[in-house]
């Protein structure tokens, strides 16, 4: 099946919360098989897991990674992917902006395989939104544009 929906790494991360947002997990468990994440995400979530000192909390987050891998197809930030970014920040950069690195790969991802990007943080792809393809939408308070 198709995957439609590229996931932020603020929307996986929400996953793994004590109390996780119930509008954002209602949201993907609706849409579960629709799901995936960029290779960038799983790089985040990667770094972020082996930074944590030893303990409950890093334990319990690798736990987290591990019942990831099986439900989330890693899309891969590949050659098309990195067109479409090099284009992308190209055109920030004559604009007099920077795009942050990471930001621009998940959403170039997106852009690539034709999916909606799926962040807390629509405001920070919002000039990646203005130039390109991009499709976003906020679970968090069901913004869809």
């Amino acid at each position: 099946m198709k995957k439609i929906y590229l996931l932020d790494t603020n929307i996986v991360s929400e996953f793994s919360k004590e109390r996780p947002d119930t509008q954002v997990t209602a949201f993907y468990l609706a849409r579960k098989n629709l799901c995936a994440v960029s290779a960038v995400t799983w790089q985040e979530l990667k770094r972020g897991v082996e930074r944590l000192p030893e303990g409950r909390r890093k334990h319990y987050l690798q736990e987290c990674m591990n019942i990831y891998v099986n439900c989330l197809e890693v899309i891969p930030y590949d050659k098309f992917s990195a067109d479409i970014c090099g284009e992308l920040q190209a055109r920030a950069e004559l604009d007099g902006r920077t795009l942050p690195a990471y930001d621009s790969q998940i959403a170039s991802t997106a852009v690539a395989n034709g999916m909606v990007l799926v962040t807390r943080n629509t405001e920070d792809f919002k000039y990646i939104k203005d130039k390109s393809m991009l499709r976003l939408e906020n679970w968090f308070t069901a913004e869809f544009s």
